[in-house]
């Protein structure tokens, strides 16, 4: 069945990047219509951290997420909704073998605006008073970041999409890009329906390689299943933990959620933008449709281990139940945001690789830039052509 009423830009997928992708093109006037296979971030952006930070050692990771936390920010003036900007600060510890790297780049990022600076061991305590800082000779320190609501920002977006005039289609699935003459035409949903588009960004993060292989394109990706432990702290979270912590010596990260528990999670390298040599790739997952989405005891207590080192009272906690996130993994583990050699009017946005939450408003805003030929100088460095051989 046709649709005889063409829109000009399709944004497939309703995570941060794609709900950012169409409020912008709805605020510039442009006729977008946005399709989401279940409703906004109820994919891997609702299983974020959503811990925020602007501090990359690549520059433009850093001024993507510098712009994606600035429109969190601005979300209750943008949309009159909340992104539940909690401005805790977020630190991060490096040792002796990442310290002049990680001097360098704060230094450079406060250059370009942002509130942060590089603090010497003896300065940490008044931060952590209940860490032990063995191992670490600085740290980055961002006050004004810390944590958002992945799910109060990208409905915020979404609302705010919907009320500058851009189509919101909630539990519609495109089961496949519609080409012709190597052009992109549309995409079609589920009971065989095809929506006509000028322009299609493809924003469907785990679920981007499937659609790009019917149309022949073969994306660099894998998808990694990443748990999280929550650990139950009533009343005293903020007082164990009262940043959002990021540890590259003991490669793991944290956040209070709220006054009374924290999730942890461990990681392999990648944060900073540049893996670590001696770690590996997370769980492969196969199909996103079918994992498991919580934490096994043993991965969350494995998870809670790494941490007793440097904070020894979350020894002391009780584990809750947690959950497992998605990451569509590139292999250099950056995104990729450009247009898709061969099929003209046809954008992709993808292998956010774990960066996603906090750059992703500002990659949903250049993406919309890129498919009105303006495209920003800042993705320059995330083309699909970098993996061609």
């Amino acid at each position: 069945m046709k649709n005889n009423n063409p829109t000009e830009v399709l944004v497939v997928g309703a995570g941060i990047a794609g709900a950012g992708a169409a409020f912008f093109l709805a605020d510039w006037g442009i006729n977008v219509t946005l399709i989401e296979r279940e409703h906004p971030a109820s994919g891997p952006t609702g299983r974020s951290s959503a811990v925020l930070h602007a501090f990359y050692l690549m520059p433009e990771l850093s001024r993507l997420a510098a712009r994606g936390i600035d429109i969190l920010r601005q979300i209750p003036e943008l949309t009159g909704g909340t992104a539940g900007f909690n401005a805790i600060g977020t630190l991060w510890g490096a040792g002796p073998e990442q310290a002049k790297e990680f001097r360098a780049a704060a230094n450079r990022i406060s250059k370009e605006g942002c509130e942060i600076e590089a603090l010497e061991a003896s300065e940490l305590s008044k931060i952590g008073p209940n860490f032990n800082w063995d191992g670490v000779e600085m740290a980055v320190w961002e006050p004004t970041c810390g944590y958002a609501d992945s799910y109060s920002a990208t409905n915020a977006l979404v609302s705010g999409a919907r009320d500058r005039g851009a189509k919101i289609k909630l539990n519609t699935s495109v089961t496949r890009l519609v080409a012709e003459h190597g052009r992109i035409k549309g995409v079609e949903i589920n009971g065989g329906e095809e929506i006509g588009a000028d322009i299609v960004i493809l924003a469907a993060g785990v679920w981007t390689k499937q659609l790009l292989t019917q149309v022949g394109v073969n994306a660099p990706l894998t998808i990694e299943r990443h748990p999280h432990a929550i650990v139950e702290a009533i009343g005293f979270a903020r007082k164990i933990m009262p940043v959002c912590w990021v540890d590259d010596v003991l490669m793991n990260y944290g956040r209070p959620e709220g006054g009374n528990s924290l999730i942890l999670a461990s990681w392999s390298g990648g944060g900073t933008g540049v893996r670590h040599e001696d770690t590996g790739r997370g769980n492969h997952v196969s199909n996103p449709e079918s994992y498991n989405e919580g934490t096994e005891t043993d991965e969350a207590t494995r998870t809670v281990e790494t941490f007793v080192s440097r904070i020894p009272d979350i020894e002391q906690l009780g584990i809750r139940p947690g959950y497992s996130g998605l990451y569509d993994m590139s292999p250099d583990d950056n995104p990729i945001i450009d247009a898709v050699p061969g099929l003209e009017g046809l954008f992709v946005v993808c292998g956010s690789s774990g960066h996603g939450f906090k750059m992703g408003a500002a990659v949903g805003e250049a993406a919309a830039k890129m498919a009105i030929d303006q495209k920003p100088e800042v993705l320059k460095p995330f083309s699909i052509s970098r993996f061609s051989t």
